[in-house]
């Protein structure tokens, strides 16, 4: 039960960053070049936690075609729910804010869902997995979090309201960890990185399709290329010192 409550505590903490970073969303005025900062920052660490540690763990699954079918899967999941939800943002624009709010919601609900599942996953294989899986979401979350608090006040959106959905997204992290812990403890090597493998897919789909574009659509600069190479060979270093 101990090992469980330490899944919950971890998969808790991105919801906790997403939350400091919609505190600076009240706190300070949009800044577009802190903002790149932080996207960099994210996709960095992210694109690190993906090459060195979770690829190279399924590239040893047997058999291998699973696993690498399960990682194509995982990004195409991702593509479709991506289109279903601009899809829904496009007809709800200019109709009704609180609507567009609820889709906006839904989209963080998703990608933490994943967090949860790949956390608790990560931890029936190898604790400083898990550690590092977190740590990786944590920093990406800041921005997010950021991102989406300030929609939220730019449509007018009570702050008492706000709080309380982001104080929501614990129920889809949780349900993730849970499923992700409880589901694969005792099984095999196998469905536990098949299950990997499919949230690695989704993660260099999200890296790519979303958090390196909305960061090049800020200011741009030398420094937010430092800051990419920078948190992705900390990360590096990072994890090579949880082993």
């Amino acid at each position: 039960m101990q090992e469980f409550l330490f899944a919950l505590t971890l998969s808790a903490l991105p919801v906790v960053s997403n939350f400091m970073g919609a505190m600076l969303a009240e706190a300070l005025p949009s800044s577009k070049q802190t903002l790149g900062l932080a996207l960099h920052a994210a996709a960095g660490v992210l694109l690190a936690i993906a090459s060195t540690e979770l690829i190279p763990r399924v590239a040893y699954a047997k058999p291998v075609w699973a696993a690498i079918l399960a990682l194509f899967l995982g990004g195409a999941f991702f593509v479709w729910i991506n289109q279903l939800l601009n899809l829904s943002k496009n007809r709800l624009r200019g109709v009704d804010h609180n609507s567009v709010s609820w889709v906006i919601f839904l989209s963080i609900a998703i990608d933490l869902f994943g967090d949860g599942l790949m956390i608790g996953t990560s931890l029936t294989i190898a604790p400083h997995l898990g550690v590092m899986l977190t740590s990786g979401r944590v920093v990406a979350h800041i921005p997010e979090g950021f991102v989406t608090n300030a929609e939220f006040k730019s449509q007018n959106m009570p702050r008492t309201q706000r709080f309380w959905l982001l104080a929501a997204f614990l129920i889809p992290v949780w349900l993730g960890a849970t499923l992700g812990y409880w589901g694969l403890r005792g099984q095999t090597d196998l469905p536990k990185l098949i299950v990997l493998a499919f949230t690695t897919g989704t993660l260099m789909v999200a890296i790519v399709e979303e958090i390196l574009p909305e960061a090049h659509q800020t200011q741009d600069t030398n420094l937010s290329t430092l800051t990419f190479i920078g948190s992705f060979a900390l990360s590096m270093l990072f994890s090579s010192y949880l082993e």
